[in-house]
């Protein structure tokens, strides 16, 4: 009688566990509005729903903070700092994985070399290419796999729509969308200097 029990109790627990460990994959960025503010609010596609990015306050500073909301959980990413500097280092709450995002190096190209981490795994942050393009197609990896992230189009509007082959496992949905972030962000700012 105990062999009965024991099975199918063994059967629920490893479908618990094989739904628990399910990520969800993320397949594209979109600015959900045109126009200068368009950067702003952002939408996210996954295939375990969708979500978005958006801004917590207007006026010069609304870069500063964001409100997430992902697929299974809300959160937020804020810059650490003030001043020039503030966009080099960012922290972020989603659901319950919070981390930290800042560049690698310093100077002008800061921007295209990050280090995303949620003090158990670290993604690599980087765009493919140099230039006045470098903005347009980014890696990001870890040991468990990578994540291209590229734009849609071309021309000066390309930063609107990203597309995203999503190859990364083990890794959390809020992690792989706090390092989006960094791909999205940067463009935008690029392309709007």
């Amino acid at each position: 009688m105990g062999r009965k029990i024991t099975i199918p109790a063994f059967i629920v627990l490893l479908l618990a566990g094989l739904s628990f460990a399910q990520e969800a994959k993320i397949s594209s960025v979109s600015a959900r509005y045109a126009g200068e503010g368009a950067w702003k609010d952002w939408n996210i596609s996954t295939d375990k729903g969708s979500g978005s990015y958006s801004t917590m306050y207007s006026g010069d500073d609304a870069w500063k903070s964001w409100r997430v909301n992902a697929p299974n959980s809300d959160g937020t990413i804020e810059t650490v700092y003030s001043g020039d500097d503030a966009w080099k280092q960012w922290r972020f709450s989603i659901g319950n994985v919070s981390g930290t995002m800042r560049t690698v190096f310093s100077g002008d190209d800061a921007w295209k070399q990050w280090d995303v981490s949620d003090g158990k795994h670290s993604l690599r942050v980087s765009t493919l290419y140099s230039g006045d393009d470098a903005w347009k197609e980014w890696n990001i990896t870890s040991g468990n796999g990578s994540m291209r992230v590229y734009t849609r189009f071309g021309g000066s509007s390309a930063w609107r729509d990203w597309n995203i082959s999503d190859d990364l496992s083990g890794i959390s949905a809020e992690l792989k969308i706090a390092a989006v972030f960094v791909c999205v962000y940067s463009g935008a700012v690029r392309i709007r200097r």
